[in-house]
């Protein structure tokens, strides 16, 4: 009996990770509502609350915080396994059509994303409204949430980001009104194999990294194993989402050692905020590309894709196996239980953030739109239809992707 009630929880969870991976466009600002109404509303797989505490404690590691959200709500639910099973459902649907567009370059051109960015910029806008509606009601949360928008727009180092996070939950936890529940569980044993694997992992192909770039272009096992040793440390040192990975991704494989044009890495981009799932499954694209400009044939190409899907997201799931055990035990802290809705607020203020840059460079660059009037017709329409919430974000997505066949 006990059997047969774990393997309809697991099903059960991997078909809402899946149908969330299919339709769950927008980036972490959209994500997260989507997953309190999937997860929370309709499964009732976990408190609401608990979730965004959750979400709170993925924000302090490095790596794509929605997808460890969901790996984390698998592995209070049911485990190690329960986490990879949601974790592989959630990122298919997206990393599959990722790979169809690297594979078959043809099949899409740049012209029929040129409304993309007009509607991402209108995604960020109603993100943020969504977003600050489950900030905890305190004054705390709303200054940090207010301060960090600002910070981290005009600072633009990456280190900002684990900075932002402290502070933000020193203050929520000095100063915040959050009534905690004294509930003290000793530490006991700790599990350090996942932290220990991570390290090795990040150790070794540094290393095997370092010494193939210098033959890279005698050794032709080297240029795989590269591209994996950039993905994995990009997946291991990336805090703030989908756009910090963006920027690291423009510096090591156009400028750094130039494998794909800034082009490329565009398309890359809009084809990602086009389509569902996390938008760390950039990787899956640019590591294919990157392997058809090295040369490889279509199995290489594809290689590229699973190369990319993998090391970008293993280092984010060790961290969730390693350090959600720890996190069950540490959160009963009054200090911890206090600091979550500022390290939560903090999340937001990156948002925040990334909307304020997002809709500043798109309108600095309408003026040289060629079909300016149709930009801002398409941002104007995703607005209305995303705050009166009757029509779904992926038929937002296909409305501005259709436009823009029709245009091209």
């Amino acid at each position: 009996m006990g059997s047969k009630i774990r393997k309809i929880k697991l099903w059960h969870f991997f078909k809402a990770s899946f149908l969330l991976g299919c339709t769950a466009f927008g980036g972490p600002q959209i994500h997260i509502p989507l997953f309190i109404k999937r997860l929370t509303q309709e499964k009732k797989f976990i408190e609401a609350e608990d979730l965004l505490d959750i979400n709170a404690f993925c924000n302090i590691l490095p790596g794509p915080s929605t997808t460890q959200t969901l790996a984390a709500v698998g592995f209070k639910l049911g485990g190690p396994r329960l986490a990879f099973i949601g974790l592989l459902a959630w990122i298919l649907p997206g990393a599959v059509l990722v790979s169809v567009f690297a594979l078959i370059p043809g099949i899409l051109s740049s012209s029929h994303f040129q409304f993309i960015p007009a509607m991402t910029a209108a995604f960020f806008v109603f993100s943020i409204y969504k977003m600050v509606g489950l900030v905890r009601k305190d004054t705390v949360n709303y200054i940090l949430v207010f301060a960090l928008t600002v910070l981290t727009f005009l600072v633009k180092s990456p280190a900002i980001f684990p900075i932002a996070i402290v502070v933000g939950g020193f203050l929520s936890a000095q100063f915040g009104s959050r009534k905690f529940i004294p509930n003290y569980k000793p530490l006991g044993s700790v599990n350090w194999s996942n932290l220990v694997l991570f390290i090795i992992i990040i150790g070794l192909v540094a290393l095997a990294g370092f010494l193939l770039s210098l033959n890279e272009t005698t050794l032709g096992v080297s240029k795989p194993i590269i591209l994996f040793e950039n993905t994995y440390r990009m997946g291991s040192l990336t805090f703030g989402g989908g756009n910090s990975l963006a920027a690291m991704a423009i510096e090591q494989y156009v400028y750094h050692k130039p494998r794909m044009t800034l082009e490329e890495m565009n398309m890359g981009i809009g084809i990602v905020q086009g389509i569902p799932g996390p938008n760390f499954n950039l990787s899956t694209f640019i590591n294919a590309v990157s392997m058809r400009n090295l040369g490889y044939n279509v199995w290489g190409q594809l290689g590229g894709c699973i190369i990319g899907m993998v090391a970008v997201f293993l280092p984010g799931l060790l961290l969730i196996f390693f350090g959600y055990p720890l996190w069950q035990k540490f959160k009963t802290y009054p200090i911890v239980q206090r600091s979550l809705d500022g390290i939560f607020a903090a999340s937001v203020g990156f948002i925040g953030s990334a909307a304020l840059l997002i809709n500043r460079n798109f309108i600095m660059e309408l003026a040289s739109k060629e079909f300016f009037m149709a930009d801002v017709g398409i941002y104007s329409l995703s607005l209305l239809l995303l705050f009166s919430q009757k029509v779904s974000p992926p038929i937002v997505v296909i409305i501005a992707v259709l436009a823009g066949m029709v245009i091209a």
